[in-house]
């Protein structure tokens, strides 16, 4: 059996699987049982060769919800789906209720589905969607952004995609000495951020990998989007470029930047204009508000409750405006610039 830890004492997975890749942990090292009992919410995975049934489990009660099938007086659901040659897609989900989730899925629906596409999510997916749903149940708020800290506390970067927010932070630690905090991912608890270290995209960046092919990659990405999904490049941890003793896993907000292409400016924000800024950032990222499973699961267990996780990522999203010291609009029209000016804030 496998341990990971992608958030220190918050978020730990145990699996049969070797290496296992998703949202919030692209290259995460091997962790132990006991950090994974430690953990305030857990996620057993269990991949199993074959099928999982003919049919899935039912009785008089069992009902359906398109290729789910679940019974309200359970906390599982079943998704069965014919596939090519004879083969199932199928997995079975329980727990969520809770915050120990457990998901059985067999190696078909994990080779065959690899992303998302339409109502047909992976594992990754279906457990990031998961994962966010059940921070937002224990007052924790996901949050799109990328972050750094020194001895007075974090500092959150937030961004549209493909702005420069994972590269700005990753130059401001690896070049200013900075803390790191996190380059896409983070929680907070509506006045402390806690780092989501192994999320990796960085690896897109040839301003932080510089070598000939992932120049390369870094271009023709930029140019065919769908470049991306297939996962080229060597994905490294980050800290082959910051020592794990400079991430700062749990420190209290000091202030947000929002970073904007345009004339090169550094202004005020209020916090109302800022939540309504970044929670539409989050909108893009996040998906469990829609996530098929989630949905499924909560038509046949009410306990899921979506809207609950909605109003809590409303609330704490507000917290962390208001009580930040201050929030800022970095425009420029060259990503190399961002870390400059957020540098002059912060310094």
């Amino acid at each position: 059996m496998n341990y990971f830890v992608p958030i220190d004492n918050i978020l730990a997975v145990k699996t049969n699987l070797n290496d296992f890749k998703w949202s919030y942990g692209l290259c995460m090292p091997k962790s132990t049982s006991e950090k994974f009992d430690s953990a305030l919410i857990k996620i057993e995975i269990e991949a199993v060769s074959g099928r999982l049934w003919d049919t899935p489990p039912s009785d008089e009660e069992t009902g359906k919800f398109h290729y789910f099938s679940g019974n309200k007086k359970a906390s599982k659901i079943f998704y069965n789906r014919n596939f090519f040659f004879g083969r199932k897609l199928q997995y079975e989900l329980s727990g969520l209720e809770t915050n120990t989730i457990k998901i059985r899925v067999n190696k078909d629906y994990l080779r065959f589905v690899t992303h998302r596409f339409m109502n047909v999510h992976s594992v990754g997916y279906i457990l990031t969607d998961i994962v966010n749903l059940k921070l937002l149940h224990n007052n924790l708020a996901p949050l799109h952004c990328s972050g750094i800290a020194d001895e007075t506390g974090s500092y959150l970067i937030f961004a549209p995609p493909n702005t420069g927010k994972t590269l700005s932070s990753m130059k401001l630690c690896m070049e200013d000495g900075y803390r790191f905090v996190a380059e896409d991912l983070a929680v907070t608890d509506g006045s402390s951020s806690h780092a989501v270290p192994w999320t990796s995209t960085f690896r897109y960046y040839s301003d932080v990998d510089n070598s000939k092919f992932s120049r390369f990659l870094n271009w023709i990405t930029e140019k065919v989007a769908v470049i991306e999904l297939f996962g080229f490049g060597k994905v490294e941890p980050i800290t082959k470029y910051v020592d794990e003793d400079k991430i700062a896993q749990v420190s209290e907000v000091k202030g947000i930047f929002i970073l904007e292409r345009g004339s090169d400016s550094v202004t005020d924000i209020d916090a109302k204009t800022a939540f309504s800024m970044c929670l539409n950032l989050d909108r893009y990222e996040f998906n469990y508000m829609r996530a098929p499973a989630i949905i499924a699961y909560e038509y046949f267990n009410p306990q899921a409750d979506i809207q609950l996780a909605l109003n809590t990522e409303q609330e704490l999203l507000r917290q962390l405006m208001d009580k930040a010291d201050f929030i800022k609009v970095v425009k420029n029209d060259n990503a190399l610039n961002y870390s400059t000016a957020i540098k002059a804030v912060v310094s």
